[in-house]
């Protein structure tokens, strides 16, 4: 797996040499973050993921929402970042935000980082390119029982 990942990512690397980074305004919460691109302040969605919910006027906070949303925000507040469409997926979700993968300026695939760390569920509506891999690492995680598999009992019943 390690291998064609590799290669697979590779392509991508090369795509994202040629667009430009843009920076994080606001985390909004585990999965949705405001950038500035070009004169456009822009929601988006992490494509791939759901992480917990917080609580806010429409939400009721759920068991690791917090973590989910402080680690988003370490990992993306007021950094720089490449956005990636999925060509499988649509342009924007139901509430008009654009779905992509994040990497950061460092190539972290910000993410598989929440899948991978606990923090985030795989979330696939359609194929995704990068669906194997994303449930690869969910799998991981639930068997290191990380993040919130080791910590929300309603996913161990």
């Amino acid at each position: 797996m390690g291998a064609i990942l590799s290669f697979f990512l590779l392509g991508y690397a090369v795509a994202l040499s040629f667009s430009q980074p843009f920076r994080v305004l606001q985390v909004i919460d585990g999965d949705t973050i405001l950038v500035q691109i070009g004169f456009r302040k822009e929601m988006i969605r992490l494509l791939g993921v759901d992480t917990p919910e917080i609580k806010s006027p429409y939400t009721e906070e759920e068991c690791f929402g917090k973590e989910a949303s402080k680690k988003t925000k370490d990992l993306l507040l007021k950094q720089r970042v490449y956005l990636l469409k999925d060509k499988n997926a649509p342009n924007r979700d139901k509430y008009g935000r654009l779905l992509r993968y994040v990497f950061l300026e460092d190539g972290k695939f910000v993410n598989a980082e929440l899948i991978k760390g606990g923090y985030a569920f795989l979330y696939i509506l359609e194929p995704l390119e990068f669906g194997d891999y994303f449930q690869y690492l969910e799998e991981k995680a639930k068997e290191q029982k990380a993040g919130l598999w080791g910590s929300c009992s309603f996913l161990n019943d």
